[in-house]
C-alpha cells in the first residue's frame, strides 16, 4: 500500500508543504474548469445545430406559407371573375325571359 501523506496541523506545516498543496488545489481547480468549459463548447456547439436546423425549418415555413396565400389569392380572383361572369348570364337570361310588350 502506498503511504499517506503526513497530515499537517496550523503549527507544523512548512513553507514547502503549503506551497505543494496550493499547487495541488490550482491544478485540482484548471483541471475542473477545463472539464466545465469541455461541457459548454459541446452544449453550446449542440444548441448552435439545433438553431440553424430549427431556422432552416422556419424558413421553410415561410416559403410555403407564402406559396399558400398566393395560391389562395388566385383562387380567389378566379371566383371573383367567375361570380362577374354568372352575374352577367343571369342578367342576359333575366332580359332574355323578360317579358317583352308588344309593339302597337
Amino acid at each position: 500500500m502506498t503511504e499517506q501523506p503526513a497530515r499537517h496541523t496550523v503549527d507544523t506545516i512548512t513553507s514547502d508543504a503549503l506551497d505543494a498543496l496550493y499547487e495541488l488545489l490550482d491544478a485540482a481547480q484548471e483541471t475542473e474548469l477545463a472539464k466545465q468549459l469541455a461541457t459548454a463548447d459541446r452544449a453550446f456547439a449542440a444548441a448552435h445545430l439545433r438553431a440553424a436546423r430549427n431556422g432552416a425549418a422556419l424558413d421553410r415555413t415561410r416559403r410555403a406559407l407564402a406559396s399558400t396565400i398566393l395560391q389562395a389569392r388566385r383562387w380567389a380572383a378566379r371566383a371573383r371573375t367567375a361570380e362577374a361572369t354568372l352575374q352577367r348570364i343571369e342578367a342576359r337570361i333575366d332580359a332574355v325571359l323578360e317579358p317583352q310588350e308588344p309593339t302597337p
